[in-house]
């Protein structure tokens, strides 16, 4: 059995570069997260993001996405996934800076290696 991963990717301009918010001196910056390798029943997924988020339980039944999520964050925390399907429900935890770096893992690009490492040291 194949266990489903969160994996995230921060959201590109044009050039390449990761979008971001500026508020005050913090960067929130625009990701995307999503489940890999969820079963094949798989119907939805709830995302348990930091407890500071306006909705910080989120669900997404966009099979054909990924589950695919929409956030901004400034740095790094844990990422609940309850991936739910007609067998059970599987929960998968990740660290936001680990599901980025699966979903660039050729980041040492120059904005994408300095967003990640941003994150990171939040």
């Amino acid at each position: 059995m194949i266990t489903p991963l969160i994996t995230a990717n921060f959201i590109l301009d044009s050039e390449g570069n990761p979008k971001a918010i500026q508020s005050g001196e913090v960067k929130h910056y625009q990701i995307q997260i999503q489940v890999e390798n969820a079963p094949q029943d798989t119907y939805a997924v709830t995302y348990e993001l930091h407890p500071t988020y306006y909705e910080p339980v989120r669900e997404s039944i966009q099979r054909e996405e990924n589950f695919a999520e929409k956030l901004t964050s400034y740095g790094d925390y844990l990422i609940r996934a309850k991936v739910r399907s007609k067998t059970g429900t599987q929960t998968v935890v990740t660290p936001l800076s680990t599901a980025l770096t699966l979903g660039h893992p050729s980041a040492p690009s120059s904005p994408i290696g300095e967003a990640l490492e941003h994150i990171r040291k939040r």
